[in-house]
């Protein structure tokens, strides 16, 4: 199979990244190309910055029904695993990831869910997320959605409602009584890591990576049917008496859906989506 990697569309950190990768191509027999590829290899959907330009890869991509493989920013271990799919970074994504699990993969990544968090903090936490990712494709303006999601939950609860903006995607909003902005801080020595608190009633997120840490770190959800954490979700409606399902098999699968540089190196990933093309 021949395959092209759009490496000049690459965040800063992506280089080692795609390195591994198309090491792990080669390793399988496979051959990188820069025209007639049968499969075309971008970092992230963020259509923003450095990688704008991978919107048109992937439209094009899609007009031409020529499948686009998508590297991104891990959730499980941020700069050590790093997510591999087909078509999007989320659970409308293939990531081959229901059949042939390793059980044991969370312990070889020394990974582990966190006990439920039974005496937690009062409030609600809304995290939004950025608008210019495919992730947030055919939703309302990021504000609408925040103003329509408090107002569902008022039907329903008067906790404390917090709101945490993604933190390079800020938000414009008048808030309802009893909400609260929080404002992201970024950890120092990291690359783009922000501090988050989970310790809430419950976390509100349409379906990125807040939704999928908030429930491996104990705190019951709510998100969209996007969302790789949907298996898992709560509802609003029920959001007095929210708890989560159990976890395991949905935490195995996820363990798959991220790969450190060695196992890229070895095309384990590769191999297992490309076999579903």
């Amino acid at each position: 199979m021949r395959l092209k990697i759009y490496r000049q569309f690459g965040a800063l950190n992506s280089q080692p990244v795609f390195d591994a990768f198309s090491a792990g191509v080669l390793a399988l027999g496979h051959e990188i190309v820069d025209t007639n590829e049968d499969v075309a290899v971008i970092w992230s959907v963020l259509w923003q910055g450095r990688m704008l330009k991978n919107q048109i890869v992937y439209r094009n991509c899609i007009t031409q029904n020529v499948p686009i493989m998508i590297i991104e920013v891990g959730n499980l271990l941020r700069g050590v695993t790093w997510r591999l799919s087909l078509g999007n970074i989320n659970g409308n994504g293939i990531f081959a990831n229901q059949e042939n699990l390793d059980r044991d993969r969370p312990e070889k990544l020394k990974i582990k869910l966190k006990p439920i968090i039974e005496s937690r903090s009062n409030g609600i936490l809304i995290a939004s997320q950025h608008k210019h990712s495919l992730q947030w494709e055919g939703m309302p303006t990021m504000e609408k959605w925040i103003e329509k999601t408090v107002k569902k939950i008022r039907q329903y609860s008067d906790r404390k409602i917090i709101v945490r903006p993604h933190p390079r995607s800020p938000i414009q909003i008048t808030l309802l009584d009893g909400v609260e902005i929080e404002t992201p801080k970024k950890l120092p020595d990291s690359y783009d890591n922000f501090d988050i608190d989970y310790n809430y009633h419950c976390v509100i997120n349409h379906n990125s990576g807040p939704a999928v840490q908030a429930a491996i770190h104990g705190t019951p959800i709510i998100c969209g049917e996007s969302s790789l954490a949907h298996s898992i979700s709560g509802t609003i409606e029920n959001l007095e008496n929210i708890c989560l399902p159990p976890r395991e098999e949905w935490f195995l699968k996820l363990t798959h859906t991220e790969w450190t540089l060695q196992e890229l190196r070895l095309g384990i990933p590769q191999s297992r989506l490309i076999a579903t093309i």
